[in-house]
């Protein structure tokens, strides 16, 4: 199993989950009017990282570790 393909598929499966809750409106920022854009954008992007923080990581683990294995197994490799 390739370290390099663990990480990088366990980090975009991990954003791939967090997506509908940074997409996701209803947000406590967007009723307060005195809220740029820059603040409105971290506060999707942060809410979306760090909502569900344990479950996501378990599943992105978990995903990331069968798919560098079938990599590995085959004759594609990232290397």
């Amino acid at each position: 199993m390739s370290i390099k393909t663990f990480l990088l598929s366990s980090i975009v499966i991990y954003i791939m989950i967090s997506l509908p809750t940074m997409l996701g409106i209803g947000y406590v920022i967007d009723w307060v009017p005195e809220t740029t854009e820059l603040q409105k954008f971290k506060g999707y992007v942060m809410e979306g990282l760090t909502n569900n923080y344990l479950i996501k990581i378990v599943i992105s683990i978990i995903i990331g570790a069968i798919f560098s294995f079938f990599l590995q197994n085959s004759n594609y490799k990232l290397d």
